[in-house]
């Protein structure tokens, strides 16, 4: 019977750092930034209050069940009639009986895809230096 066996030095083929999990969740944060602000200037040209534009924030990043980064970009809390920000949301990215979709935050994410890579690029690339 063959046998064939294969060993592989990690950190001689990664940089430094690259299973840090301060890294990964720095590089979401990083994303998320730059999401954040393109959601909640899409969000802006459907402010009344200006309670759902204001509510997008980005949670803290953690690592997951499965190991990895995660980070979200939501609408928080609720406006002033007790409404709260994510229905207001969701019903005007995708519509109502009595009102017609108005996507902005589809658009919003696909607009900022290469500012992200980019952001998360930007802070591997610092802490990576050898």
């Amino acid at each position: 019977m063959a046998n064939f066996e294969f060993s592989l030095d990690m950190d001689a083929v990664f940089p430094k750092g690259l299973e840090d999990e301060d890294l990964a969740l720095d590089m979401v944060k990083a994303g998320q930034e730059v999401m954040q602000k393109a959601i909640k200037n899409a969000a802006q040209k459907h402010v009344k209050t200006g309670a759902m534009a204001n509510s997008v924030k980005s949670s803290k990043p953690v690592i997951n069940r499965a190991g990895d980064a995660v980070g979200r970009v939501k609408f928080y809390g609720k406006d002033k009639n007790g409404m709260q920000n994510w229905s207001k949301a969701l019903w005007i990215e995708y519509g109502t009986v009595h009102q017609r979709a108005q996507p902005f935050v589809r658009p919003a994410i696909k607009s900022c895809e290469n500012s992200v890579r980019t952001a998360i690029q930007k802070v591997f690339n610092e802490r990576t230096k050898q």
